[in-house]
């Protein structure tokens, strides 16, 4: 059983909400997001998940888009 089923918080600053996700810090920095806890991964709940796909789905096109598919 993982953290995110054992009912770990958001990592963002100032959310309380259960996390739904988890993420390494480095896929996280990609969507824009800052990070309060410490480690390697961060966990996100819904609302700041949706967030960081749409930050990250224009940084992953640009990665397409320069590596030429």
């Amino acid at each position: 059983m993982g953290k995110v089923k054992k009912g770990v918080k958001c990592s963002i600053n100032g959310c309380n909400n259960l996390a739904i996700k988890s993420l390494s810090k480095d896929e996280l920095s990609k969507g824009g997001l800052k990070v309060l806890s410490e480690g390697r991964r961060a966990y996100l709940c819904d609302t700041h998940y949706k967030l960081w796909k749409k930050g990250a789905k224009k940084s992953k096109e640009l990665e397409r888009i320069r590596y030429g598919l």
